[in-house]
């Protein structure tokens, strides 16, 4: 498998996982299965920043390698 495949394959299974796990944990909070100390919508808002935030990070840095890989396969 190339670079340059490899790099766009961890970026969506990446992406997804980070999304899962925010979809998971606003369930939760959600449903009252775990505490916090800040009220929920509060939460929420700081776990969707957060993993929103992430997921550019991600995208961003595997596109650029996708990017560099593809160019150097020729």
């Amino acid at each position: 498998m190339k670079k340059s495949t490899r790099a766009l394959l961890g970026m969506v299974v990446l992406d997804l996982l980070l999304a899962f796990g925010a979809l998971w944990l606003v369930m939760r909070i959600r449903s009252g299965a775990t505490a916090t100390s800040v009220p929920p919508a509060e939460a929420i808002s700081t776990i969707t920043t957060t993993v929103g935030a992430a997921i550019g990070v991600v995208t961003g840095v595997l596109l650029f390698a996708w990017g560099f890989w593809r160019k150097r396969e020729g």
